[in-house]
C-alpha cells in the first residue's frame, strides 16, 4: 500500500463523542471498504484502532486540547511512528469557511496537512441520512507526494463517508452502544 493511501486509510477516518468530530468511545464502526474502527480512551488521550479481515493493522494515538485534536503518532505492524510535532487534525470547533493546517516530521520526511470546511451538506449513506460538514483535506510530502480527500463529518458521530479520486467509502451502519458498565 502506498504511503498516502496508507496514511489516509486511517487519517481520513479520524474525523470520527469526543468534542465535535470523533465517535462514541467503545463503539465499532464498519465502512464499505471492509475497515472497522474503534475509539478507546487512554490516560494520555485516545487510541483509534483499525481492523480489516479480523486483524488490527493500525492504531492512531490522539490527544484533545483547547485547540482541537492532534495526531501524536501511528502504530503499525512494524512499530510506532510519532509526528514531530503532533499534527492538528481538527480544530475544537468546525464552521463553514474555517481553514487549518500544519506540518510535522513523520517516518523520515516532512508531511503537511491543509484542510478547509467547504460547507454543510445533506448526505445519504447506508448508515442513514445526515447533515455533514464537507471538508477538503490535502496531505503533501517534501518529496512531492500529494493526497486529496473530501470527507463528510457529522458532529458527535464522525466520518460517515469520504471520497478520494473515484473511490467512495461510506459508513454501513450506526454502531451499537457499548455494553453498560456494571455498578460498583
Amino acid at each position: 500500500m502506498g504511503f498516502w493511501r496508507f496514511l489516509w486509510a486511517g487519517t481520513a477516518f479520524l474525523s470520527l463523542a469526543l468534542g465535535q468530530v470523533f465517535p462514541r468511545e467503545g463503539g465499532r464502526y464498519l465502512y464499505s471498504d471492509g475497515t472497522q474502527q474503534e475509539l478507546l480512551s487512554t490516560p494520555e488521550g485516545f487510541r483509534l484502532r483499525y481492523w480489516k479481515e479480523g486483524r488490527m493493522f493500525r492504531e492512531d494515538r490522539l490527544k484533545g486540547g483547547a485547540e482541537g485534536f492532534f495526531l501524536l503518532g501511528v502504530g503499525l505492524p512494524e512499530g510506532y511512528f510519532p509526528f514531530t510535532p503532533p499534527l492538528l487534525l481538527y480544530p475544537s470547533r468546525l464552521e463553514v469557511g474555517l481553514s487549518w493546517g500544519g506540518s510535522a516530521q513523520f517516518r523520515g520526511q516532512r508531511v503537511a496537512l491543509s484542510a478547509r470546511v467547504e460547507g454543510i451538506e445533506g448526505i445519504r449513506v447506508r448508515a442513514g441520512a445526515f447533515n455533514a460538514y464537507r471538508v477538503r483535506v490535502a496531505y503533501t510530502t517534501e518529496k512531492g507526494g500529494t493526497d486529496l480527500k473530501e470527507i463528510f463529518l457529522v458532529p458527535g458521530l464522525g466520518v460517515v463517508a469520504y471520497r478520494t479520486g473515484e473511490a467512495w467509502v461510506e459508513l454501513l451502519k450506526l454502531p451499537e452502544a457499548p455494553a453498560p458498565r456494571p455498578w460498583p
